[in-house]
């Protein structure tokens, strides 16, 4: 008898891992997608005059909880608790300019990637830097947002520690000020500000090309999830859609690149 109990705990068990939902249908049957970003990149994501979210990512992500039939919830976070409140399961997803990283990809999954861009620096306009292989000198300060690859860049391969920060209108703050000589980003957040800020510079060169990921957790339930933004990807560039909202907030018309397309 007792050993029927467990044949039949057992069975119970593996038709209940059977009939688990996966991520996706989880959000569907919900009817909401919780998306966490970090509203403080404009271009990509960040808050208008009204404190509404705007920007590429946000209408991108608009687009896919369109397609996909369902609310979208964003989580606005600060940037180094992305991963955290992805793996918590506090969202669904991260979209936000967020760099694919073979480090990350150690503990989150990434979509296809859905933006081509560099990383570049900026200093005041009357800094004597003018390329940015010269912030490898000790003497140079660096700042960057904390948990960023930028960040890791300057301890690995320049062994200096940068100051962090929370987020980018904190060392806007200090570079501005002096406390610091200058500081590393996606090329299209430093055209940003350098065309909002004409006392500051972008320096001569990238730092390297960079890809722009949505993330998603390590786990078999988000595989529908992660192959469904895959094809979302695909389709808008297809039908035009993707296009009108580079257009929108890079200035110019998107082509296919051959790296990512």
């Amino acid at each position: 008898m007792k050993k029927l109990f467990v044949l039949i705990v057992v069975a119970c068990m593996f038709v209940s891992f059977g009939l688990a939902a996966t991520t996706l249908e989880n959000v569907v049957k919900s009817g909401k997608l919780t998306v966490a970003t970090d509203m403080t990149a404009v271009p990509m994501q960040y808050r208008d005059a009204s404190g509404n979210p705007t920007g590429f990512t946000v209408e991108l992500m608009e687009l896919a909880a369109k397609e996909m039939g369902v609310e979208l919830v964003w989580q606005d976070v600060a940037w180094e608790s992305l991963i955290p409140s992805l793996l918590s399961g506090k969202a669904d997803m991260i979209a936000a300019n967020m760099s694919m990283t073979l480090t990350r990809m150690k503990s989150i999954r990434f979509s296809d990637p859905f933006f081509l861009t560099g990383i570049v620096a900026i200093a005041r306009k009357d800094s004597p830097l003018q390329n940015w292989k010269e912030l490898a000198d000790p003497s140079v300060k660096m700042g960057a947002t904390m948990g960023s690859v930028h960040a890791d860049f300057i301890e690995q391969e320049w062994g200096k520690d940068a100051s962090l920060y929370d987020n980018l209108a904190e060392w806007m703050t200090d570079i501005k000020l002096g406390r610091i000589d200058s500081v590393m980003d996606d090329e299209m957040i430093c055209v940003e500000l350098v065309n909002k800020n004409p006392d500051l510079k972008i320096l001569d060169g990238y730092v390297r090309p960079d890809t722009y990921g949505l993330a998603f957790r390590q786990d078999k339930d988000s595989d529908s999830l992660v192959e469904w933004f895959n094809w979302f990807l695909k389709w808008e560039k297809l039908t035009g859609e993707y296009g009108k909202i580079y257009e929108k907030y890079v200035g110019k018309a998107w082509e296919p690149s051959f790296i990512i397309d």
